[in-house]
């Protein structure tokens, strides 16, 4: 990319100052930023207010005295080529336009109304929208999305749709996804999704692109800049819009054309591309790839403590393109040591219970045995699996927090060796009954899920997310689709 380009985002994404011009009590982006390093440089707009969350009201931007890099317009539609005169005036260089009621409602006088956006800000001003969130940047405090985390992290989310990206930046916090720059560009009448990946491809601050679209104003240029993109780092795609009815409401949406999902399938797969099914994939797959070493092949272990599920779960591997190979006999020699003959299964799978709750056992713990796994020449990532709380209940009665926290230490200790000292990815799967409603199972769970997550693990509350996710590292390693 262009210096002068980069120039220009830096307006974007790391404004000076920040004006939000139709301003009220519960807009999200006033709520937002009002509690994000933003506030202190955050100017509000509405000729009905004097002040508003103690902040002072400005009639029009006009009457700011400092200068405004970036404007968000959240005002009736009719009222946005006015405004957006004013901030050309005013010397704003980016304007988000939250508005709504443009080209997606398909009326003809609607469509001419956007065109008139259009040109009034043509060459004098960059747009984002309109009919779209703007931007979330932890760094610059910049955000529309109340409550979300402020720390800074490594995944760009670019996102046609506004709610999308909002729900991916909140449930992302919860899955422990940490944030560079998340983009909503809704009806992209200036700036659309190939100039956000142009700009993300080489942002030293993204390593991991996760993008949802819906359609393609210039599918040349996007197939151009998703392959650049993908050739200096994964970039994830969920394409809404598959279905006839999906591409109806798609076109509804955003007024994109949607195409076929053949067309959009080739395109990704061309680009080297990881394409996804559904939101829960993309944020699986996103997760994996922000925090995980990638497989050198397709040689997966399941250490587990449930023979059914291991079995079942192999099935899942290999219908996925995974392999669950022989362990070597080295490797079976060393495990035989270590791993009680009875009511276990001494292979890939390995079914090791004993051992996952004998936390001092002299022959060997599940931290050995981890490490033993990950040596094997045949193996090239591992999915460890959590599970059976109930039952440690009753084996370790009052002492249960105790002895689950010497549990989880060596269950890290042998997983931080394999990622870290070996290089292999680890999945981890904490998996909750579907039907526990008891509180204190839920807590347990929960200490387990971020003892993982503290350590920058991957953690999925089900095998088969964990080896889907898997599987998109293996992709993107290969490129293979």
């Amino acid at each position: 990319m262009k210096s002068e380009k980069l120039k220009e985002f830096e307006y974007i994404f790391n404004p000076k100052a920040v004006a939000v011009i139709g301003a009220s009590q519960t807009d999200d982006f006033t709520q937002a930023m009002m509690s994000t390093k933003m506030k202190d440089n955050l100017f509000l707009v509405n000729p009905n207010r004097k002040d508003l969350v103690g902040k002072k009201c400005y009639a029009s931007i006009l009457d700011i005295e400092d200068e405004i890099d970036y404007a968000v317009v959240a005002v009736p539609a009719s009222l946005v080529p006015k405004l957006l005169s004013e901030c050309i005036e005013k010397g704003v260089k980016a304007a988000h336009v939250f508005s709504a009621g443009f080209s997606e409602t398909g009326l003809e006088e609607r469509k001419r109304l956007e065109n008139e956006v259009k040109e009034v800000a043509k060459g004098r001003i960059r747009l984002i929208g309109p009919n779209c969130m703007g931007i979330y940047c932890p760094k610059s405090g910049l955000s529309f999305v109340p409550d979300a985390p402020t720390e800074e992290g490594s995944v760009g989310v670019i996102s046609q749709s506004g709610t999308f990206a909002e729900q991916f930046s909140t449930i992302g916090k919860m899955r422990n996804i940490r944030f560079s720059k998340t983009i909503s560009y809704g009806n992209a009448i200036d700036l659309d999704c190939p100039d956000f990946l142009e700009y993300l491809a080489d942002d030293p601050e993204t390593k991991v692109i996760a993008l949802y679209m819906e359609g393609a104003r210039d599918g040349k240029r996007l197939k151009s800049e998703l392959g650049k993109a993908a050739r200096k780092k994964p970039v994830v795609a969920l394409k809404g819009g598959v279905t006839k009815h999906g591409s109806r409401a798609a076109s509804s949406h955003t007024g994109a054309l949607a195409g076929s999902p053949e067309t959009w399938r080739s395109l990704f797969k061309q680009a080297g591309v990881v394409q996804v099914d559904n939101f829960d994939e993309l944020l699986d797959a996103t997760l994996a790839l922000s925090c995980s070493p990638l497989p050198s092949g397709k040689g997966v272990s399941i250490i587990t403590n449930s023979g059914g599920f291991s079995v079942i779960e192999t099935d899942s591997c290999v219908k996925a393109g995974l392999e669950v190979p022989e362990f070597g006999e080295g490797t079976m020699r060393e495990l035989r040591k270590i791993v009680p003959t009875a009511g276990t299964s001494i292979g890939n799978p390995l079914d090791a219970w004993p051992i996952y709750y004998n936390t001092r056992s002299v022959s060997g713990t599940i931290s050995d045995a981890t490490k033993l796994v990950a040596l094997d020449k045949n193996i090239h990532s591992l999915v460890v699996h959590f599970d059976e709380l109930r039952y440690l209940s009753r084996v370790f009665g009052e002492t249960l927090e105790g002895r689950l926290k010497e549990l989880v230490d060596l269950m890290l200790n042998g997983c931080e060796y394999v990622r870290d000292e070996i290089g292999k990815p680890v999945m981890i799967c904490v998996s909750l009954e579907a039907y526990s409603e008891d509180e204190e199972d839920r807590r347990y769970h929960l200490m387990v899920k971020k003892a993982f997550e503290s350590k920058r693990f991957p953690v999925y509350s089900s095998l088969n997310a964990s080896i889907k996710a898997l599987f998109s590292l293996y992709r993107y390693r290969t490129r293979l689709r």
